[in-house]
């Protein structure tokens, strides 16, 4: 009964030249249940309708002036900030052609017209169900992600906490035997400003991990890789794990880039990790970065011992984890995966092969990206 309050309660967008063919699909919904109905009688008229309006699901005809469904479908996957929203199309023609290029371009599903009632509430229901199912998944993935990160927060603090209580009891002792001079007080209180600063950086780095903010924002790839690394220094340095860049120059794209961050937050923890349940020597973590076209690649390897080929095809599967003895919940790479697909409309694989592992995340820079940046 939750799920269906919850389905209902999503905002749908109809987007059709045809005013009659929109009413009937809106009597349809409406009629069971789905309240929150958006129209548009053009592909213009529907994107300057997404900048105002959060849209959870989108029923576009194929055939229209001017830019027709799969025009209109292409650009909204093309951009960052609606290429997760799910698109069925909505379609008169029996073409394969058309019906294949709508699954290129992105859509989800596809409807046939008249449309029929009891198809068109059950393909609806079945994507808004399964968005409330992956929203379920990847909640509870950012809880473990957020534990995760907690515990290295704290891990991080007790070296400079450690540091100023030191030099506040040396200050203490010094004073008490009367040892204490304007010149070592100088230098205690310089370091004790030093280390307090440290400890405010980190916690900006570690706010805007946290961040829910999904906003595409213009910037480098590269600035992710950046802040995800310094997130994870201390953790690296700590189990003496290298870490080297090979970035190349990547011109700023729209992207969301917190997310990001904590996708290559994520498959760093897990490098580690294995670095130190198969206790490695001399570990590495190489990332690099580099422009393929119209797509961004960024690799993440690493020497940790590998992955077995029995099980590595299973990885990004939700619940499947290989931490048993640490009580994994093997959420991390479905999280990983869910941001990339649904948020940033990406792709992320994954080589093994002489106890080397490689993944690889692509995707696409925005259209809106060119537009900026030419």
């Amino acid at each position: 009964m939750l799920s269906q309050l919850q389905i209902h309660d999503k905002n749908i967008l109809i987007v059709d030249d045809n005013a009659t063919n929109i009413l009937l699909i809106q009597a349809i919904l409406e009629g069971k249940g789905f309240n929150n109905i958006y129209s548009a009688s053009s592909a213009l008229e529907a994107y300057e309708l997404l900048e105002h309006e959060k849209i959870n699901l989108i029923l576009m005809d194929v055939m229209m002036p001017e830019i027709d469904g799969l025009e209109a479908t292409d650009a909204i996957k093309s951009n960052a900030k609606y290429a997760h929203i799910p698109i069925i199309m909505v379609t008169a023609t029996d073409d394969d052609d058309i019906l294949k290029k709508s699954f290129e371009f992105g859509a989800s599903d596809f409807i046939k017209k008249p449309v029929n009632q009891v198809e068109l509430i059950a393909r609806v229901t079945t994507i808004l169900q399964s968005q409330l199912k992956d929203d379920f998944i990847l909640q509870h993935s950012r809880f473990d992600a957020m534990e995760e990160i907690i515990g290295m927060l704290a891990h991080q603090w007790r070296q400079p906490l450690s540091v100023i209580s030191t030099i506040v009891n040396t200050i203490q002792v010094q004073k008490a035997l009367s040892t204490l001079n304007d010149e070592e007080l100088d230098k205690s209180l310089e370091s004790i400003s030093h280390h307090a600063k440290a400890l405010s950086e980190m916690i900006s780095r570690f706010r805007a991990f946290f961040k829910t903010d999904t906003a595409a924002s213009l910037a480098s790839p590269n600035d992710a890789i950046y802040e995800a690394t310094e997130l994870m220094k201390e953790d690296l340095q700590h189990h003496q794990i290298n870490l080297e860049l090979k970035l190349e120059e990547i011109r700023p794209v729209f992207y969301i880039q917190n997310l990001l961050v904590q996708v290559l937050t994520n498959l760093i923890t897990n490098s580690r990790e294995a670095t130190e349940r198969n206790h490695i020597k001399d570990a590495q973590i190489i990332i690099g970065s580099s422009c393929q076209g119209d797509k961004i690649a960024i690799s993440v390897e690493d020497n940790a011992g590998g992955i077995d080929q029995n099980i590595i095809e299973h990885i990004f599967e939700p619940y499947y984890s290989t931490k048993i003895e640490k009580n994994g919940k093997g959420l991390g790479l479905y999280l990983a995966k869910s941001l990339l697909t649904q948020q940033l409309q990406g792709e992320i694989s994954v080589v093994s092969h002489d106890s080397r592992t490689k993944f690889l995340i692509t995707f696409r820079a925005s259209e809106d990206d060119k537009e900026q940046t030419s």
